[in-house]
């Protein structure tokens, strides 16, 4: 790594930080090659850490800016522009409400604004971070609870919008979100709880760096980390919150941006009292030869049930039994099965294909033209196959149409590594993000009355990002804040129908978490829900996950309020 005299955001003080910083960077780009940023100052050339880059935008983000200018220049930001337009200063906006939380009428004042990044040394701003912050008004020391977003490139007004700020857009019972974009009080809020910071990272919704040439320096673990624990510093100065015990939110592959922010508040004197990481990314370990399959099988098994694909007995199964069912039969007889390989008897060979078929909804001869390895995008061209649909790989109960690519699993025909269909569009997500965008953007404007930034971009979910340079883990990160604060609380939550995080890989991750045996007893809470990627979008996920989240405020604060 190349050695810089003009860090970002006091990246000088991170030379003596012990953490091993957060995740894999977004899924969908975690082997993207590096960029090396060209006319970009000393902290934007530093070399990538493991030479690895991910894609901004994670699950929910497309492919990120393309460096050298251009008609592609009018939407993403370009890093390497000689200037770009101010970042907003003044003092935050502020508004009032009320919002019902368990027949409770809670008032409260939003403010809506951004918090400078300074160099330690030097003082001089490096970024401009946008947040908003509902507090509960009469109250003092309430706890505080910061949610970091999602990969790099997401925005925290999924989070805030979507389910657990005191207003959330309108849908219909189904999810689907229609015209007008509007908002409606949210019940669910997690505001009776705690007072909320929905912080936004360098790069995603308004946050901008000073200068653009400075923005590739803050798209790297260390600087995240460092950038987002120094939000979380300054933000409790501004308002004098420094008594107010805090708690961080991660979500997907932001979620080792948590656990990182937690280990690097701890080491500069500022206290983390718990953590709740939402749709997990996958750990190294159980993405990693044949237990990638392993972890993967039992959401294949949810999704196919889900679509009616089983035989009858099993579809009339409720989730718990056919998770469970999936469960025994991947660490057990399929384990045996990937382990012994051309060593299995011909009876054991028969028997685990017959298995894996009656749990899969798949063919016989698909599962051998696999070698009993089925990847994701084999078994979403196989399964709904005749229909002509594929799975949402954020929400595998979401299907549409995917036009016939051929070869690989789609017939049948074809072993592993041959004809992969390409991931297809996902419907899910893509019927939300656009009707989303343009709701929070009309409930910042109306609601909340701010006027800045007129003239610029909101980047919800891509576009602010153009690659990010990932090292670490989230299990790595979490281990070392336990070792430092063995009262630290987590809350893990987990979603059976997101195929971006097997159910089954988290479960695996937490049980090989390097933590002593009383933090495994009594600090670390589960949490499974019947939904996609975004939890606090369904309904009915979103009270359980309000109620689990209000829990590990009470659990981690000896249920001050």
């Amino acid at each position: 790594m190349r050695n810089t005299r003009n860090g970002l955001v006091l990246v000088a003080a991170l030379a003596g930080v012990s953490c091993t910083a957060w995740g894999q960077g977004g899924r969908a780009g975690r082997a993207a090659a590096a960029q090396q940023q060209q006319g970009a100052p000393p902290a934007a050339q530093q070399a990538a850490p493991g030479g690895a880059a991910a894609a901004p935008g994670g699950r929910r983000g497309g492919a990120g800016a393309a460096a050298g200018g251009g008609a592609n220049e009018f939407y993403n930001y370009d890093p390497n522009a000689a200037g770009g337009m101010p970042v907003g200063e003044g003092a935050p906006v502020e508004t009032h409400g009320k919002v019902t939380v368990n027949g409770e009428a809670v008032a409260y004042t939003a403010r809506v604004g951004f918090l400078p990044l300074r160099n330690a040394t030097s003082g001089i701003t490096e970024a401009h971070v946008f947040y908003t912050y509902y507090a509960k008004d009469g109250a003092t020391d309430r706890p505080l609870v910061f949610f970091l977003g999602g990969a790099p490139g997401v925005a925290s007004a999924w989070q805030e919008f979507g389910g657990l700020g005191p207003k959330r857009i309108r849908m219909a019972a189904d999810g689907v979100i229609t015209a007008p974009y509007t908002w409606v009080e949210n019940p669910n809020t997690l505001l009776g709880a705690a007072d909320l910071v929905f912080v936004n990272p360098v790069g995603t919704a308004f946050s901008r760096p000073d200068t653009p040439g400075r923005a590739a320096g803050f798209w790297n673990t260390t600087a995240d980390t460092a950038s987002l624990g120094e939000f979380v510093r300054g933000f409790s100065r501004t308002y004098s919150l420094t008594g107010s015990p805090v708690l961080l939110v991660g979500e997907d592959a932001g979620t080792g941006r948590a656990s990182g922010v937690a280990l690097y508040l701890h080491e500069h004197g500022i206290p983390v009292s718990g953590v709740a990481l939402l749709s997990m990314t996958p750990s190294a370990d159980a993405a990693a030869g044949d237990t990638q399959y392993i972890t993967l099988f039992p959401s294949l098994v949810v999704a196919a049930w889900k679509h009616k694909k089983l035989a009858p007995d099993m579809n009339n199964m409720s989730l718990e039994q056919i998770a469970g069912q999936a469960r025994q039969f991947a660490s057990r007889e399929y384990l045996h099965a990937l382990y012994k390989a051309d060593r299995m008897t011909d009876a054991e060979r028969t028997k685990v294909i017959a298995d894996m078929a009656r749990l899969t909804g798949v063919s016989k001869q698909f599962l051998v033209n696999n070698d009993l390895r089925i990847t994701l995008d084999r078994f979403n061209g196989e399964i709904l196959r005749d229909q002509h649909k594929g799975l949402s790989y954020s929400d595998a109960r979401v299907a549409g149409f995917m036009p016939d690519t051929g070869g690989g699993g789609r017939g049948g025909g074809g072993g592993r590594g041959f004809g992969t269909p390409a991931p297809p569009l996902d419907l899910a997500m893509s019927t939300l993000t656009a009707p989303f965008q343009l709701g929070y953007e009309g409930y910042l404007r109306k609601e909340l009355n701010y006027g800045g930034n007129s003239g610029g971009l909101y980047y919800l979910s891509s576009g602010g990002v153009e690659g990010f340079t990932a090292t670490g883990n989230d299990e790595t990160s979490l281990s070392g804040a336990f070792a430092r604060n063995p009262n630290l609380k987590l809350l893990v939550g987990i979603n059976y129908y997101d195929l971006h995080s097997p159910f089954y890989a988290t479960e695996y991750a937490l049980a090989h978490l390097n933590v002593s045996p009383e933090v495994r007893a009594h600090n670390i809470m589960v949490s499974h829900y019947e939904a996609g990627q975004l939890a606090y979008m369904d309904s009915k996920a979103l009270a359980k996950l309000q109620s689990d989240l209000a829990n590990l405020v009470a659990e981690a604060t000896g249920g001050k309020k």
